[in-house]
């Protein structure tokens, strides 16, 4: 065909030619750049790369116009892969004249080979040819002398899948339009490809994620796991409970081995879901491999791999490890199956007064949340719950369809509740939600929890009250307002908070027209609710006392006709350290003056202990006379005694002498 391609050439595009007529200066080279002067190349590149070589071609006319070389690229070694030319610059020695013309064996995605006019510098050729592809270059412009052409072809190579070395020729052949002239060869190049395997290890960059039945990546937050619960099933009839999508990456995207899959606890796994597995906790797939899991609506891509799985009929938790034959652990997963619910609890409580008079929108009928487990704590999903109402004409019944499962949440069930019409505020009543225990097989019993309620109308009075009186500039400060229905009692559960308030002063934080959460129990406040308890607070602030000392006042009017007011005067004092200062500073001048009143007694003392002093003198002076006194009175005593005591001896002896002179 590409011989009777260049015949027509010859015959209706060329015309004839003078015997004459050659080609000169003719040359050929290949290489990397088109700077290159060799004959040869070799490239080395991995299965499903590309490989370039640059073919540059040289040659000149030797009359006015017709003279063409086709350019011929053939493989020598058998095997697969794509050869393509594309030209990539062109030149003549004609001063701003037309370049060549250039014609090609087949247009892109055209399958006859038949050589084809292709406009001055168009570039790529067919994609279809396998062993060979040609480019032709003609001049077909009158030039009186002998005129250069020159042409740069990018000749490439697609590689297969398979591994080698693949030659390929790139030959010259003239054709100026006559038998003598036509198909004498010109010069010739040579290259060789080689194409290595490709590196199939995966590294850590490869990723598991888990999806819900037979969901797609898609369906998810990007490689973030869902939380699959399901319940147990029989061998019989099952569906997956869940998908493993695994995909292989690594820095030249062409990781792709094969992996263990290896299951600990009550699952089985396979990648063909077909049919349900029988077996299948140890399994060996490779990457990529034939499934029917969505097959219409996912391309996986040669490099993910879906693994189903499915229950063996018993409860518990399963996890599933994904492991590379190279030894990278590409993932784990946990799949929950759940066996007969055992126990029901109350989680969450979000309306404890329900809107009197036949509240009917979600948010009027939201009651509890309420949690079903199986034995092993587990929760339990797909059940239907009834609630039986202590009161109907307050609160109605509901048969089923009472509580709905929550879809993220296994095991977690949303409970609702409507009021009557004729239901008023303050009417009570004790709601009690039920669903049926499996265990029981000879009569129908129930798991239940009670939740008692009460009813309230819309907000008809709002009462402001502070956590303080008294703050300090710029600090954090928390306002409740009491909401009342038109009887007095707490306003319903879900009410707005009050959005009328302004202030005299500037607060900071929230505005004061959207600063209040909604009501619950009868309160609402400035404060931020948990996003998981109603009725429990957030510790961030959301409103500050304003910046200026003294008073202000936080008020609004409601009502028809603006009639009602809600008001409350608060104070900012000094700030904490002015006020510590200040209290320093008493303190100071208290010791101070203590001190003072200590040195004056001391004063005192001193005085009293000098006087002290002088009396203690004069009666040791005293003292000293009196002895002195006393001891001469002794020694005159003694002295009178001594004599005394002479005049008695004396005394006795006369008598004596006496007696004796009697008695004689």
């Amino acid at each position: 065909m590409a011989v009777t391609a260049i015949a027509a050439l010859g015959a209706g595009l060329l015309g004839s030619a003078p015997t004459s007529a050659v080609i000169q200066s003719h040359t050929l080279y290949i290489g990397a750049l088109s700077s290159a002067t060799t004959q040869t190349h070799t490239s080395t590149i991995a299965v499903g790369e590309t490989a370039t070589a640059v073919l540059r071609h040289i040659f000149t006319t030797t009359r006015p116009v017709g003279e063409s070389v086709v350019v011929t690229a053939t493989r020598v070694t058998p095997g697969t892969g794509t050869l393509k030319l594309q030209l990539t610059d062109s030149s003549t020695g004609r001063s701003a004249l037309a370049d060549p013309t250039y014609y090609e064996d087949g247009a892109p995605n055209d399958t006859d080979n038949m050589m084809e006019p292709q406009g001055d510098g168009v570039g790529l050729i067919g994609t279809t040819n396998v062993n060979f592809t040609q480019y032709v270059v003609s001049d077909t412009a009158a030039s009186a002398t002998a005129t250069s052409l020159a042409t740069t072809l990018n000749l490439l190579f697609q590689a297969p899948s398979v591994a080698g070395t693949y030659t390929f020729n790139v030959g010259t052949s003239t054709f100026l339009g006559s038998a003598a002239t036509d198909g004498i060869s010109g010069p010739s190049v040579s290259w060789t490809v080689t194409v290595t395997a490709a590196d199939v290890t995966a590294t850590s960059a490869s990723t598991s994620v888990l999806r819900s039945g037979t969901k797609l990546p898609a369906d998810g937050t990007a490689l973030t796991d869902s939380s699959v619960t399901a319940a147990r099933s029989s061998l019989a009839a099952r569906t997956p409970a869940a998908t493993i999508w695994v995909t292989q990456n690594n820095a030249a995207a062409t990781a792709s081995e094969s992996m263990t899959v290896v299951v600990s606890g009550p699952a089985l796994v396979t990648t063909d879901t077909s049919a349900a597995p029988v077996s299948g906790t140890a399994i060996t797939v490779r990457n990529g491999g034939a499934t029917t899991l969505n097959p219409s609506s996912y391309n996986y891509g040669a490099n993910v791999t879906p693994i189903a799985v499915y229950s063996n009929g018993t409860a518990g938790k399963a996890t599933i490890t994904i492991t590379t034959l190279s030894g990278l652990l590409i993932g784990t997963e946990t799949v929950t199956f759940t066996g007969s619910v055992t126990g029901i609890a109350i989680e969450d409580t979000y309306r404890k007064i329900l809107r009197a008079g036949g509240g009917t929108t979600g948010a009027d009928q939201s009651t509890i949340g309420i949690r079903a487990t199986d034995a092993n704590g587990n929760g339990v999903g797909s059940l239907t719950f009834s609630m039986v109402s202590s009161a109907v004409n307050i609160v109605s019944s509901i048969t089923t369809g009472a509580c709905t499962a929550d879809a993220t949440d296994p095991g977690y069930y949303d409970c609702v509740a409507s009021t009557t019409t004729g239901s008023v505020s303050g009417d009570k009543a004790t709601l009690t939600y039920r669903v049926v225990n499996p265990a029981v097989t000879t009569a129908t019993e129930y798991f239940t929890v009670e939740h008692a309620v009460t009813l309230g109308g819309s907000v008809s009075t709002w009462t402001l009250t502070s956590d303080k009186a008294n703050y300090s500039p710029g600090e954090a400060m928390i306002l409740t307002a009491t909401a009342v229905d038109a009887s007095g009692n707490p306003a319903s559960d879900g009410s707005a908070g009050p959005t009328f308030l302004g202030s005299n002063k500037s607060l900071g934080g929230t505005a004061l027209s959207s600063v209040f959460n909604t009501v619950y129990d009868g309160k609402s406040t400035s404060q931020l609710r948990s996003s998981t308890d109603v009725r429990t607070m957030r510790t961030d602030n959301t409103l500050y006392a304003p910046a200026a000392s003294g008073s202000f006042t936080i008020m609004g009017t409601y009502g028809t006709g603006n009639a009602k007011t809600a008001s409350i005067t608060l104070t900012v004092g000094d700030d904490a350290a002015t006020t510590a200062a200040n209290a320093a500073t008493d303190a100071a001048a208290e010791a101070i003056d203590a001190a003072n009143a200590a040195t004056d007694a001391a004063n005192l003392a001193a005085e009293a202990a000098d006087a002290a002093t002088v009396a203690a003198e004069e009666a040791r002076d005293a003292a000293d006379a009196a002895t002195a006194a006393v001891e001469a009175l002794a020694t005159e005593v003694a002295t009178l005694m001594a004599a005394l005591k002479a005049q008695i001896t004396t005394l006795a002896n006369t008598v004596a002498k006496i007696a004796k002179k009697v008695k004689a």
